[in-house]
């Protein structure tokens, strides 16, 4: 009883110490086809990255990263790099269903993006591009909590050219946007018109499209 009681407290250690420390277990995949297992945490669209914890973290972005997972206690997490819109440029989306349709998420506004590793609760100082500024002014910096900030989520079909965001905007119309997307599966439309799918249910229907619905 005794050894079980300390493995316990080790494995609640070490897994504590994952979510707290600056970087994660990580692979990084490369556009070349390379990958390299280390450790990473994300910052500002950006990905730091070093093969050994002692070692001094490099910086990568869109121009040679394609994507990098976070291998956590019992759990992955991957983000990579998607262009947006026209004339944007690329941007680091969590991928949280990969399919026919893909389920993305974007953490953050549309006039900013703020990461850091998806593992670390600690709050996050950045400079808020809404501020009211005039010449003599100067940008303030504001505290968020990561829970704070918006999440938004796009889908992408593989033919199609940019994502489509499901609840950009002030209304948040992703019901209307979501069954507007998914006109071509009867069933999806039909639940979200009669309130069967909530808000929290895009995962289970983007999977059911892919599963159900696209005629392969």
């Amino acid at each position: 009883m005794r050894q079980i009681y300390k493995i316990t407290i080790i494995a609640l250690f070490l897994f504590s110490f994952s979510i707290y420390s600056q970087t994660q277990e990580a692979i990084i995949y490369f556009k070349d086809g390379d990958s390299i297992e280390g450790f990473a945490a994300l910052k500002f669209n950006k990905i730091k990255f070093k093969v050994a914890p002692e070692d001094k973290a490099d910086t990568w972005d869109a121009e040679f990263v394609k994507k990098i997972t976070f291998i956590g206690f019992d759990m992955t997490r991957t983000f990579e790099y998607i262009i947006i819109s026209s004339g944007s440029k690329p941007t680091l989306v969590e991928t949280i269903v990969k399919g026919e349709v893909t389920l993305y998420k974007k953490l953050g506004s549309d006039y900013n993006n703020l990461f850091t590793n998806p593992f670390d609760e600690q709050p996050l100082t950045y400079y808020n591009p809404g501020s009211n500024l005039n010449r003599n002014s100067q940008m303030q910096p504001q505290v968020f909590n990561m829970k704070e900030l918006p999440e938004l989520y796009y889908v992408k079909k593989e033919n199609d050219k940019y994502p489509t965001c499901l609840n950009c905007g002030i209304l948040n119309a992703w019901r209307k946007n979501t069954s507007k997307y998914f006109t071509d599966c009867d069933f999806i439309v039909k639940k979200l018109k009669g309130d069967k799918w909530l808000f929290e249910n895009l995962k289970d229907i983007v999977e059911f499209y892919n599963d159900i619905c696209f005629e392969k």
